[in-house]
């Protein structure tokens, strides 16, 4: 858009809140999953791999992914606290 620069704050202020949410929402997810994989009757050298390694694996991977979110979502809110403030220069 020609001649606009910076954000519209309630948008980006939206996107910030969903981003933090759908970070939750990955850490309650997981925390589900991993109720269900240590209560799973299983025994045996896949179960021993995937309760042992690849499991755990998985959970890394969300764990990261849950916070690079939750730091979008922060950012997010920062961008939009920092816009509203320069427009209200």
């Amino acid at each position: 858009m020609a001649g606009y620069w910076g954000a519209n704050v309630e948008d980006l202020r939206g996107l910030g809140q969903t981003l933090q949410q759908k970070a939750d929402e990955i850490r309650t997810t997981m925390n589900t999953l991993n109720t269900q994989v240590q209560g799973v009757t299983w025994e045996g050298p896949d179960a021993q791999q995937f309760k042992g390694s690849d499991w755990p694996a998985a959970q890394t991977q969300l764990n990261n992914v849950s916070q690079m979110l939750t730091e979008a979502g922060q950012k997010a809110q920062q961008n939009a606290q920092q816009q509203e403030q320069a427009s209200n220069s």
